[in-house]
């Protein structure tokens, strides 16, 4: 009978702790959480060709007048929306796009080099031609696993997202639940997205990112909600 009533007791105690978990749990679920919205947005078009890669370190080409457009664009997407702060990658392309948006939103440029586009070491500057007929094995390699080929001098795209996600978690860390601008490249806004959405990186090519477009993601403690990409009016 003692047994009994011992059982008897632990089990009302038992219930007791798993209500106290329930409750607090939609208590937690209840509470609003407090995310930090991040718009990427990629810089306006220029006249470098489409088919080369970039050379940052020797060419910094400037916005064409359709660039300047399109970054006008991106900016009086943002007039009614409330930013906090505009960080950029500091090439030309990068920057005068940014200074549309600080121009139309009165929030001051930063730079962080950590947002620049990703080096392709001995590539850079050349056509992809060029590099299929100099490079016909390392060429190869690249196109087969292109997440993790690393050309002679150059960047990975995991080694591209370790730099940007680093950049990215600073800025989260800094404005903790208010809008930053981030203006920056097509291959660090591609991989950041498929990272913080949980995609996995070897697809980061699927994703259009399209000159001027932005995407915006809100970053919070428990997931990232993607709430729209590509958004462009041109």
């Amino acid at each position: 009978m003692l047994a009994l009533l011992l059982l008897a007791g632990l089990m009302v105690l038992y219930n007791h702790e798993i209500k106290y978990i329930v409750l607090i749990y939609l208590k937690n679920m209840r509470e609003k959480e407090p995310s930090t919205k991040i718009i990427f947005i990629r810089h306006g078009i220029t006249d470098f060709p489409k088919d080369r890669l970039y050379c940052d370190d020797i060419e910094d080409p400037s916005l064409n007048k359709q660039g300047l457009h399109q970054a006008q664009m991106a900016a009086d997407l943002l007039q009614d929306f409330p930013v906090d702060a505009i960080v950029a990658s500091p090439m030309k392309r990068t920057f005068m796009t940014a200074e549309a948006i600080s121009d139309k939103t009165k929030v001051q440029i930063q730079t962080n080099p950590a947002l620049k586009e990703r080096p392709f070491g001995i590539w850079d500057g050349l056509y992809f031609d060029a590099i299929e007929r100099d490079f016909p094995d390392d060429y190869y390699a690249w196109k087969k696993n292109p997440a993790t080929f690393i050309p002679e001098g150059g960047e990975s795209i995991i080694d591209l997202l370790t730099r940007v996600k680093n950049a990215l978690d600073e800025i989260i860390s800094k404005y903790s639940g208010q809008t930053v601008v981030v203006v920056s490249h097509v291959g660090p806004i591609r991989v950041l997205i498929s990272h913080s959405i949980g995609m996995p990186i070897e697809n980061y090519r699927q994703l259009t990112i399209d000159y001027g477009s932005l995407t915006r993601i809100d970053y919070g403690k428990r997931q990232n909600n993607l709430i729209y990409l590509n958004r462009y009016r041109f």
